[in-house]
């Protein structure tokens, strides 16, 4: 059971502005599809008066360990993965905070996810071939630095390479789902990735859950044991804020909310422009402290 205290949250729907964010929970770096370090997010995140954060990145916990190590100046950096999952063609991320980023069961799954990663890469490359649309896996490599390779990655190449005029372009043209080109991602159930959060002493939340556009697949998420839902997020609506508020505040669950920030990847940095309360974090960490205990 969470805290009692998740039933007094404050039933704020916009968190959205300036001096309301407390924390950011939800950024991406350069150790998945983001463009900034660790470093450069936190030297962000203090410039921006945040008081915490989380890089939560794609399936991978890589960039933490260094972070956790430094000296954060005033900035709680909550340690946080999003992992991929789906039921059928619809994905679903679940973000885990709180994790125990050494939990050798954790890094073994992450690694083989890294593996299948690489190996999704070069399909979607061959496939490109064929067509006449040559992109080199090195350079792919290359653009991904520490990153868990994705199509980002791809994307950014073929802007380099002239085959199109932005990375949305790309994604329309070459990499998105109805593409001739596309290739799945590993068939991961959401139940499968929830257990995992929770065997390393995560909180798993769902991340940018109005996007999914049902909410039926939520209530499903609820009974495979999500704990929480990323309310505040940039591809919201104030109506889908309301109705997530509604639905964690009648279960019990907790609410986060992040930017999404890829750095400079998908434009302008966002960090801090969308995140969530100190009563917010407050119950993620009390919630946390009790699966710590049992």
């Amino acid at each position: 059971m969470l805290p009692d205290r998740v039933d007094r949250i404050v039933d704020e729907n916009k968190r959205p502005a300036g001096s309301a964010v407390y924390a950011d929970l939800h950024i991406h770096s350069i150790f998945s599809d983001g463009s900034l370090t660790p470093f450069e997010i936190l030297s962000h995140c203090k410039k921006v008066d945040l008081k915490a954060m989380a890089i939560a990145d794609h399936d991978t916990v890589s960039g933490i360990e260094s972070l956790m190590k430094c000296s954060h100046d005033g900035v709680e950096v909550i340690p946080a993965v999003e992992m991929s999952s789906n039921i059928g063609s619809l994905d679903i991320h679940i973000l885990g905070y709180c994790v125990d980023h050494e939990n050798g069961q954790l890094l073994e799954y992450l690694d083989g996810f890294k593996k299948h990663r690489t190996l999704r890469v070069k399909k979607i490359l061959k496939n490109l071939s064929r067509d006449g649309v040559v992109v080199e896996f090195e350079q792919v490599k290359a653009m991904a630095q520490k990153g868990a390779l994705g199509r980002p990655h791809i994307a950014t190449v073929l802007v380099e390479n002239g085959y199109v005029r932005s990375i949305s372009e790309a994604f329309t043209r070459y990499l998105g789902y109805h593409s001739p080109y596309y290739v799945p991602k590993k068939n991961v159930q959401p139940r499968e990735v929830i257990k995992r959060i929770k065997e390393c002493k995560g909180i798993p939340v769902v991340a940018h859950a109005g996007t999914l556009g049902n909410s039926q697949v939520i209530y499903q998420l609820i009974m495979d044991g999500i704990m929480g839902i990323e309310v505040w997020h940039p591809e919201h609506t104030l109506r889908w804020q309301q109705m997530l508020s509604e639905i964690a505040l009648k279960n019990g669950l907790i609410m986060t909310g992040g930017s999404d920030c890829h750095g400079r990847r998908f434009g302008s940095i966002q960090i801090g422009k969308i995140g969530c309360g100190k009563q917010e974090i407050a119950v993620l960490k009390d919630c946390w402290h009790n699966m710590c205990d049992r």
